[in-house]
């Protein structure tokens, strides 16, 4: 081979061997660039996610606070309707043995013409105010045990309400 053709096939050579480096050093370079690319698409997806998921987060305690006040101004309006109750019966008891005082004045005013009658009507008037009072007392118990039965259903429904709705 003379000195011409050695060195068109080394020119060859070298210009193969720079063509297919630079084909290579292009192929790399754009997997480098889609794998960047990919990166920041997967770390921009989990980041979109992070904050979604705190979101919710934050809408949950929202509502399970939400909720908490509710029953807690159900357990107020509960409160002050058995406190009300109960002021109603002791109004009712009161004015029932008010009535029963007058009736015990004018029984003893009476009395004085006929102490026998008046000795009577006393022992029944006294028979009837117990029994009324008993009765106003069972029943203004009664009203009390239902509002606190209430109440504390009302609260139990309003904590379970919270916990399922944090549990979603």
């Amino acid at each position: 081979m003379d000195e011409n053709q050695k060195q068109n096939i080394t020119q060859a050579s070298e210009q193969l061997t720079d063509s297919a480096q630079q084909s290579f050093q292009m192929l790399a370079d754009r997997t480098v660039a889609l794998q960047e690319s990919n990166l920041k698409l997967t770390q921009n997806l989990f980041q979109n996610w992070i904050e979604q998921v705190h979101n919710q987060a934050q809408g949950t305690r929202e509502v399970t606070q939400n909720l908490q006040e509710q029953g807690q101004r159900q357990r107020d309006a509960f409160e002050t309707l058995s406190q009300e109750a109960t002021n109603a019966y002791s109004e009712f008891l009161n004015s029932a043995l008010s009535f029963y005082q007058e009736a015990m004045s004018t029984a003893s005013q009476m009395a004085q013409g006929n102490m026998q009658n008046a000795a009577q009507a006393t022992q029944q008037g006294m028979q009837a105010a117990s029994q009324a009072g008993q009765q106003a007392v069972q029943a203004a118990t009664q009203a009390g045990q239902q509002g606190a039965q209430a109440a504390e259903q009302a609260g139990q429904e309003s904590a379970s309400a919270a916990r399922n709705q944090t549990n979603r």
